[in-house]
């Protein structure tokens, strides 16, 4: 049995299309009218909740409405914490768009988590210091700011690093006096921390080699490049990967397309592969090289991560061939 909880498909598909066509007040109806588990997940691929579905629809053309739809989903109790399959939670999207400052404040108010992770161990504060209040002025400014206090006036931890040994006490060396400034003061009130206790569930994966996709992983260190050539392949894709669902690609730069070519040379240069294997990783990996189309379904992902382990798979047959064998395993 699932250990998780989907809304009904004929009601989800629904809700999805209202919410991508910014139909806020058709999806309310449907979410009154038939007892909708405010919670549950919205489809099994993406594992969506409806809060990261309204905040990441492109349908909504008026930001006070799409915050209007988020409120009124609050207050029904839908949980700002929850992740999805990708390893994000509504407040890691938020705080990444500055048209989204508005809706930040909502999931704040509503129990939104300060010292949640993100996949690569980002923080809310971590990523509202390093990018929130530059290259702003006046209100916007202002807005700014006053999510950053509200951050750590929640219990903000400064000192946690990410996992590439990064962490917001690190970014604020970088910023502003007045950030710098605004942030001093709230450490001085001694902000208490009140946890989620919101625990990352274990979302099923279409990875045929699992258990090498964790050992890999495994071998990425927190800074500096990974110990094998096939960790480093994917830390590269996962890099690709959380550019593209968590910004849209908006921070895309030379070395996001530097990963790509490093993955579509090592995989199509080696003597793993077929010419046809070659060809449809070579169409793969070209999907993810383009700054103005973010690559938004896993099904390229998932692909290029089995390649890899096929890739890691064949390298230890090799190296295992040279040994005697009671050095195989060693």
């Amino acid at each position: 049995m699932s250990a998780f909880t989907f809304i009904p498909q004929q009601y989800a598909s629904l809700l999805s299309s209202h919410i991508a066509k910014g139909e806020f007040d058709s999806a309310q109806k449907i979410v009154d009218q038939n007892a909708i588990d405010i919670n549950a997940y919205i489809d099994s691929e993406d594992y969506s909740t409806l809060i990261i579905e309204v905040l990441t629809t492109y349908g909504c053309k008026d930001e006070e409405e799409r915050a209007e739809m988020l409120r009124y989903l609050l207050e029904k109790g839908a949980n700002p914490n929850t992740y999805c399959k990708n390893g994000y939670n509504a407040l890691h999207i938020a705080v990444q768009q500055d048209k989204l400052v508005k809706c930040m404040n909502l999931l704040l108010d509503y129990g939104g988590d300060v010292n949640l992770a993100d996949p690569n161990g980002g923080t809310v504060a971590y990523w509202a210091i390093q990018g929130f209040p530059w290259r702003t002025e006046g209100q916007e400014r202002e807005n700014h700011l006053n999510t950053i206090e509200k951050i750590m006036m929640l219990g903000a931890d400064l000192d946690r690093k990410n996992k590439f040994g990064v962490d917001p006490r690190k970014w604020l060396e970088h910023t502003s006096e007045d950030v710098k400034e605004l942030v001093a003061k709230c450490e001085k009130r001694n902000p208490v921390y009140k946890p989620s206790h919101t625990i990352v569930p274990k979302f099923p994966t279409n990875y045929k080699f699992p258990e090498i996709v964790e050992q890999l992983r495994a071998l990425i260190p927190p800074t500096g490049s990974a110990k094998t050539i096939e960790a480093e392949m994917l830390r590269g894709l996962d890099i690709l990967q959380d550019e593209a669902y968590r910004n849209g690609n908006i921070n895309y730069n030379q070395q996001h397309k530097d990963f790509a070519q490093f993955i579509l040379l090592t995989l199509t240069t080696s003597t793993v592969f077929d010419d046809k294997e070659i060809k449809t990783i070579s169409s793969n990996v070209k999907k993810l090289m383009s700054a103005k189309k973010p690559y938004l379904d896993d099904d390229v992902y998932d692909y290029l991560t089995d390649k890899i382990c096929v890739y890691y798979n064949h390298q230890n047959k090799k190296e295992n061939a040279k040994k005697k064998w009671w050095q195989i395993g060693k």
